[in-house]
């Protein structure tokens, strides 16, 4: 085997990580979770970049210890071989639904058979069925070895028909192809696979993680920075995309009632943490096949795929008026109130539809300004 080959494939999969580290530092992220498991991508890698150049310099070097060393390079990579996988399921699953609580819901037999597999690797130092390492300090791939491909295989399946579903449910999403993290790891554990002493693995895995950063930052520039939802610019490019597909939808457009009234009264930090109360009730209300868009200002617009019936989204709306009372009864310094117009898109002019539901909720606005003297 060239070693020096070895050396600069991991040293050039070490070098990207750490410049995408340090670039990382300053992007706008749409939730914490995401960025921690983010990083954990990251720092998993460049690890693996080391700990699989630090293996092939042990093989057949014998010092006090080295058989240890390589025991010990080698179980990290078989660990981390699953857990990266894994980790790039939850982050895709992140990325698309944004709730934690899904993890432990949904993937309960991939979280299995990754604890499976990991008392598999500590056996191994008792029975080697993964590989072994040899008293001249020699590494041995085994029969079991080839489980780790097909386990780390349905991963990187789970995560593509976890995209691929939720296209299906919401009409695409445009930010986020998988393919181009998964692509270049597929190619280089493949070739790795069948060429024993090649080394492209790791930096493999470097290249798909500057790929998913480079969607990253794509989404950054669809998602409104102050209440951490989709913006116009993305409302645009998904409407458009149904219209192409040929999907029905309606949309609702919604208003905070007496806005300017609560940064006049109560300054425009109370007004932000307005925008971003009426936001999250929007999202709890919501359901997978609802999205939520800032429109400008304390509008939003809430559109839906809908299949048969008009308005789909008035059981939405009822949702939402539920929530809004519920936190009204908690006792804010103000109560929250929206106005809302309805439209189904029937084809023509998209203008046209956004415009009548603008009509209907100013007309409705001009209602609750009328009987609500109080505020």
């Amino acid at each position: 085997m060239d070693l020096r080959s070895v050396y600069i494939a991991n040293g050039v999969g070490v070098f990207i990580l750490l410049m995408l580290m340090y670039v990382s530092r300053t992007k706008v992220l749409k939730q914490d979770f995401e960025d921690r498991i983010f990083k954990m991508l990251i720092v998993g890698v460049m690890l693996g970049c080391c700990m699989e150049a630090a293996s092939y310099a042990l093989d057949g070097n014998v010092f006090p210890g080295s058989r240890i060393l390589n025991y010990i390079a080698n179980t990290y990579l078989y660990t981390v071989n699953l857990l990266m996988p894994f980790c790039l399921l939850v982050y895709v699953d992140q990325g698309l639904y944004n709730d934690p609580r899904r993890i432990t819901q949904k993937y309960k037999p991939q979280i299995i058979i990754g604890i499976v597999m990991f008392i598999l690797t500590i056996m191994n130092f008792f029975e080697p069925v993964c590989y072994y390492i040899t008293e001249q300090n020699v590494y041995e791939r085994r029969g079991g070895s080839y489980i780790y491909y097909l386990v780390i295989l349905y991963y990187c399946i789970t995560a593509m028909v976890v995209t691929k579903r939720y296209e299906k449910d919401n009409g695409g999403n445009a930010f986020f192809r998988v393919s181009m993290f998964l692509l270049p790891i597929l190619v280089g554990a493949g070739l790795q696979f069948l060429f024993y002493g090649l080394s492209l693995a790791w930096l493999s895995a470097a290249i798909g993680l500057t790929g998913l950063y480079m969607m990253q930052q794509n989404e950054v520039a669809y998602i409104d920075s102050l209440v951490n939802t989709y913006n116009r610019q993305y409302m645009n490019q998904i409407v458009t995309s149904w219209i192409n597909k040929g999907i029905p939808f309606s949309g609702v457009m919604v208003d905070i009632d007496h806005f300017k009234a609560i940064n006049d009264n109560y300054g425009h930090s109370e007004g932000d943490k307005a925008l971003k109360t009426v936001t999250d009730i929007l999202k709890q209300a919501r359901s997978d096949n609802e999205w939520v868009f800032r429109f400008a200002g304390d509008e939003f617009i809430v559109m839906k795929m809908t299949v048969s019936g008009p308005h789909g989204l008035h059981e939405y709306m009822a949702e939402v008026e539920r929530l809004l009372k519920e936190y009204n009864r908690s006792g804010p310094a103000y109560p929250l109130a929206v106005s809302y117009g309805f439209n189904d898109y029937e084809g023509g002019d998209i203008d046209l539809f956004l415009k009548q539901m603008d009509m209907q909720m100013y007309a409705m606005k001009a209602e609750h300004h009328r009987s609500d003297v109080s505020f």
